[in-house]
């Protein structure tokens, strides 16, 4: 029964980090797969340039062993979020 309930709730169980990197793969993955749909260079370029961004988050992530905390936690989902806001306004434009 505790495996059920450990596999229902393993967002609850998983370290913060492991959550930040599995997030930042899956959206590396979101954007290199609609990157292959971009017809004009100058999208092309911004979310090129925002996978750099991402594939930083996700060596450093990867690279520190430690445990984060609440607020270094929040501090990388908001910059996770301030360069997917940065994409949408540059492809809306």
């Amino acid at each position: 029964m505790s495996k059920v309930i450990k596999w229902q709730y393993s967002d609850f169980f998983e370290p913060r980090r492991e959550k930040l990197v599995n997030l930042l793969l899956s959206e590396i993955i979101f954007l290199k797969a609609h990157l292959k749909k971009l017809t004009l260079n100058k999208k092309m370029e911004y979310v090129k340039i925002a996978l750099e961004k991402l594939d930083f988050l996700l060596i450093t992530l990867k690279n520190n062993d430690t445990e984060l905390s609440d607020e270094d936690f929040d501090k990388v989902v908001q910059i996770i979020y301030q360069i997917f806001q940065e994409i949408i306004t540059k492809l809306d434009c």
